[in-house]
């Protein structure tokens, strides 16, 4: 069976931990969109684990594939690579010929374009890389190993941005190919070997970055990420038809959280905002930003479980509201009428909230009333509930 993880809200919804609960039975872990602006925290053997490149599943030993629709930060790799063998974990990747390779330049960019359009980025490099990967003049993997090919696209990029300097390029180009010489032996046109492994009756878990409401096309634009996070994304992102995708796992927690600008209609502020993101340890992986704290948002829900093809869910941090009497969640929107799903524009929506009985432990019974609740609402079962950071903290029902 080939299972595909996605995430149903702004991203951090504990994907990380939910690969590495299931990994245990996939011979291989394939990732298909983002870069080191995504970040898992794992909690293995005792140590905490956090990986913005590598799949969460090597962990387990499995194989991590690295597809062609990521945004390779070779720097980064290099440093979680080093990290993971320090810890006795000799990771087992493949990296696509057909990813695209994140640059300085890149960097650079990130920043300019952020400080001038104020989206909120990670400033890792990911968005300015996708955009030469659609202008055509991006960097692939495999292309780091022809001389002519790699210079001249690092210039014709440049001098797009107008920060053409010659000897700089020169410079990137030789600190590129040195960082990527060193991953050479894991470079393979991994949609090809990924493929063969399928038909070899090789199980393979498809692991997303971000998720659903940070997609290019389906998030709140323009405050998205720079890929397809949603499922359909790992098809142009790995190189796989749709006929082995088996089941699809959203992820979700029972709140809201969010990193950077962008419309965020059930926010919440105050003492109440702050007492979740401490106990919730809602701080970026990747940044250490704080999050943004809000209730559940089922149209935005609904929304995702759809665009998504949500089979079953994995609702995490279950733990993080115990003790409240009543947790608000926004049934739907006010925009000028009721609304089930979100429109376009969801900045002028006023959430519609129910308030729903607390729970005290795994174990209370308002807490599967609130599971039965999703249920219903984004119309995929809860297979999953996690309840703590340990993969001992997790109960599969059914």
């Amino acid at each position: 069976m080939n299972i595909a993880v996605i995430g149903l809200q702004f991203g951090d919804e504990g994907k990380g931990k939910i690969v590495d609960y299931l990994a245990e039975d996939f011979d291989i872990i394939a990732r298909y969109s983002g870069g080191s602006n995504a970040g898992h925290s794992v909690l293995h053997n005792g140590k905490k684990f956090k990986l913005h490149l590598i799949p969460s599943g090597v962990l387990r030993g499995k194989i991590g594939v690295l597809g062609n629709g990521m945004a390779i930060d070779f720097s980064v790799l290099d440093e979680e690579f080093s990290s993971l063998k320090e810890e006795g974990i000799e990771p087992r990747i493949k990296i696509s010929s057909r990813a695209h390779v994140v640059t300085s330049f890149h960097k650079i960019m990130d920043e300019r374009e952020d400080e001038i359009i104020g989206i909120g980025t990670t400033r890792r490099g990911i968005g300015p890389t996708y955009e030469t990967k659609v202008k055509r003049v991006g960097i692939r993997v495999g292309d780091v190993f022809d001389d002519n090919v790699m210079l001249k696209r690092l210039k014709l990029a440049t001098k797009l941005w107008g920060i053409y300097y010659e000897k700089e390029v020169e410079k990137e180009a030789r600190a590129i190919k040195e960082q990527v010489r060193k991953f050479k032996e894991f470079i393979v046109d991994t949609e090809i070997w990924l493929n063969e492994a399928i038909r070899a009756g090789k199980n393979v878990l498809f692991e997303g970055s971000q998720a659903a409401l940070l997609d290019v096309d389906f998030g709140t634009y323009p405050f998205v990420t720079s890929s397809n996070t949603i499922s359909g994304g790992m098809l142009s992102g790995l190189g796989v038809p749709p006929r082995v995708i088996d089941k699809i796992v959203g992820v979700m927690k029972p709140y809201m959280t969010r990193v950077g600008a962008g419309p965020f209609p059930t926010e919440i502020f105050g003492d109440i905002a702050k007492e979740l993101r401490d106990k919730g340890n809602e701080y970026g992986a990747t940044t250490g930003r704080p999050r943004r704290i809000g209730w559940l948002d089922l149209p935005l829900l609904r929304y995702a479980a759809l665009v998504g093809g949500v089979d079953e869910i994995a609702l995490t941090k279950v733990d993080i509201l115990e003790g409240m009497k009543k947790i608000p969640v926004a049934f739907e929107y006010d925009c000028n009428g009721k609304r089930k799903y979100p429109p376009l524009h969801i900045e002028n929506c006023k959430p519609i909230y129910n308030e729903l009985d607390g729970w005290e432990s795994i174990e209370d019974d308002n807490l599967w009333n609130y599971v039965r609740m999703i249920e219903k609402e984004a119309g995929a079962k809860v297979r999953i509930v996690s309840y703590g950071a340990s993969r001992e903290d997790t109960k599969l029902i059914g």
